[in-house]
C-alpha cells in the first residue's frame, strides 16, 4: 500500500502541508480545534512517520552549522518567604554551568529567570518567558522537599533536577544517589568497616527521596549490622563530636562515618574532629574530584549537560507540558579515593 503522507492529510483537511507538519510536531501556535481535526484525519488515513526521512532530517540538522535557536530558561520560582539563594549551592551552580555550555553548543542562550509567586501570577510568568522567545525550561531544584508549584506548564518543554518537586511531576535528571551510597558502603565494608554511623541531615536526605538512608539501611542489613543514625545539621556540626563521645560512654563501637556534608573537612578543625585519625569517613555526594574526602563524585556539571541534551530533543519533537509518563535519567558518579578511608584490614 502507498504510504500516507502529510500532503495527503493536508488535502483531506483543506489546510497547507506546513500546518499539518506543525500539528504533528505539537506546535503551540495551532488552534486546538484545528489540531484535533488534523490528528483525527491522520489516524483515519493510517498515517505513520517515515523513520528513514526522520533520520535524514536529523542527519542534515546535525551537519548544519548551529545558528541561534532561541532562549532556554533557568527558572527559579520562590515558593516560601525566604528566597532560596540557589547559586550558593555548588551542586546547583554546576548544573547551571554545564547546562549553559551545552545550550551554547546547540545555538541556545540559557537565561536566568527568577520569580516570586507572591508577586507574579502564573499567567504573567508565562507571558514574560514567551516574550523572550523561551522554548524550553530547566527548573532549578527547590529549596525544600515536597514542593508544589503553580505555573503555565503547558506552554513549554520542561526538565527539572532531583526529587524536590512534588507536583507536578516532570522529566528529571539527577545523580544515582541510591547507587552512590551503595557503592560507598561496599567500599567501606571491603576495607573492614562494619559499624558505620549514618551522619546526614534528615532534610537533605528527604530532598533526595530518602535514597541515601534507604541504601545505607540495605547495606548494613546485608552484613547483619544494626544501623547507627545521627541527625546531622550542616549549620551546627558541633553536635557530631558530642554524639560520638556519648556513644563511646555507652560502650557502643563506631568504626567509621558515612557523611552527607561534603564540606565536613573544613569544619573538622573548629569542632575538634579529625578524619581519618579519629574516624575514617566517606561521602557519597562529593562536588570535587581533588579533595581529601573519600567517596563518590556526582559530576553535577555533566548532569546539567545531559539535561540540555534531553530538553533540546523535547523541543525538536514538540513535547510540551506536564508529561503523562515521567522519565527519570540517572547519571552515575565516580569513586574518588581521597585520604579519609584507609583500609582497616
Amino acid at each position: 500500500m502507498k504510504r500516507v503522507t502529510q500532503e495527503d492529510i493536508a488535502k483531506k483537511a483543506g489546510v497547507h502541508r506546513g500546518t499539518v507538519s506543525r500539528t504533528l510536531s505539537n506546535h503551540p501556535g495551532i488552534p486546538a480545534s484545528t489540531r484535533e481535526r488534523i490528528l483525527r484525519i491522520a489516524e483515519e488515513l493510517g498515517y505513520r512517520p517515515d523513520p528513514m526521512l526522520a533520520s535524514l532530517a536529523a542527519y542534515r540538522s546535525s551537519n548544519r552549522k548551529s545558528g541561534y535557536h532561541g532562549v532556554l530558561a533557568w527558572l527559579v520560582i520562590y515558593t516560601n518567604l525566604k528566597q532560596f539563594k540557589w547559586f550558593r549551592s555548588k551542586t546547583f551552580s554546576l548544573y547551571h554551568e554545564g547546562a549553559k555550555a551545552q545550550a551554547d553548543k546547540y545555538g541556545y542562550q540559557l537565561e536566568i529567570f527568577e520569580f516570586d509567586q507572591k508577586k507574579y501570577t502564573t499567567k504573567r510568568m508565562a507571558s514574560i518567558l514567551r516574550a523572550r522567545n523561551v522554548k524550553g525550561i530547566l527548573l532549578c531544584p527547590q529549596s525544600l522537599p515536597s514542593t508544589t508549584i503553580d505555573f503555565a506548564w503547558e506552554d513549554f518543554s520542561l526538565i527539572t533536577f532531583g526529587y524536590t518537586l512534588s507536583k507536578p511531576e516532570l522529566h528529571t535528571v539527577t545523580a544515582t544517589q541510591y547507587r552512590a551510597m551503595q557503592y560507598t558502603m561496599k567500599m567501606m565494608h571491603e576495607r573492614g568497616y562494619r559499624k558505620i554511623a549514618f551522619v546526614f541531615d534528615p532534610k537533605h536526605d528527604e530532598r533526595a527521596d530518602n535514597n541515601y538512608l534507604s541504601a545505607y539501611l540495605s547495606a548494613q542489613h546485608k552484613i547483619g549490622e544494626a544501623p547507627i543514625i545521627y541527625s546531622y545539621h550542616v549549620e551546627a556540626p558541633e553536635g557530631l563530636p558530642a554524639f560520638l563521645k556519648e556513644q563511646r560512654k555507652e560502650g557502643k563501637t563506631i568504626d567509621a562515618l558515612v557523611v552527607g556534608d561534603h564540606l565536613i573537612m573544613r569544619k573538622c578543625p573548629s569542632i575538634g574532629l579529625r578524619l581519618p585519625e579519629d574516624y575514617p569517613a566517606a561521602c557519597p555526594l562529593l562536588t570535587d574530584r581533588d579533595g581529601k574526602l573519600s567517596g563518590v563524585y556526582e559530576d553535577s556539571l555533566h548532569i546539567g549537560e545531559v539535561a540540555v541534551d534531553l530538553l533540546t530533543n523535547m523541543i525538536m519533537r514538540g513535547e510540551r507540558g506536564v508529561p503523562a509518563k515521567v522519565r527519570r535519567v540517572h547519571i552515575e558518579g565516580v569513586w574518588i579515593e581521597g585520604e579519609t578511608l584507609p583500609s582497616k584490614l
